[in-house]
């Protein structure tokens, strides 16, 4: 049992939320045996000698610093605004220009995935996330944060296309490929 616990671990450590159906998927084992796997990794991670738990949200399976640890793991974690890379400035320019967006609308804009770049836009406070209860499902769109206006030195978003174009590295054709707004 214990490498069953290794394989579903890695797994879901390796994954950005999985369902038990993609962990019974990938590790080819049955629904019975995840499903008891999952509960003694959420057990076991749940004693005070782990700095992460196993959490279930929204149906995906994910690993979560614990609260008590977040202050000193933010210290580690946050980048500044001169340390965003390229795709995550094309993710964050895209939902800038045409805010709110869910992930499939960037995506689809994009042309390419872009979960991790979110991620990490989430985890600058340069972008979040929320629930738009207008949709069927409620999906999860993306707007830019106030510090996302505080980092590049405007107030409005109205300043956006010429001041982010000019002070960032983001390139003229990426803001031309941004449908104007309707």
């Amino acid at each position: 049992m214990n490498n069953i616990m290794a394989e579903v671990e890695a797994l879901i450590m390796s994954g950005h939320g999985l369902t038990i159906q993609d962990i019974m998927k990938l590790s080819e084992r049955n629904r019975n045996e995840i499903l008891e796997t999952v509960d003694r990794i959420q057990e076991e991670y749940s004693h005070v000698n782990h700095g992460v738990e196993l959490k279930n949200i929204a149906g995906k399976y994910s690993f979560f610093t614990k609260s008590e640890y977040f202050d000193l793991v933010s210290k580690i974690r946050k980048k500044s605004v001169s340390e965003i890379t390229n795709s995550q400035m094309q993710v964050l320019a895209i939902v800038a220009y045409n805010q709110p967006l869910t992930l499939k609308d960037i995506e689809k804009f994009r042309g390419s995935v872009c979960a991790n770049q979110i991620k990490e836009l989430i985890s600058m406070g340069l972008m979040k996330r929320k629930r738009d209860k207008t949709k069927k499902g409620n999906p999860y769109i993306y707007v830019t944060t106030e510090n996302f206006l505080k980092a590049l030195g405007i107030s409005d978003l109205s300043d956006l296309k010429e001041e982010f174009v000019e002070n960032t590295k983001i390139s003229e054709d990426v803001w031309n490929s941004v449908p104007p707004e309707s």
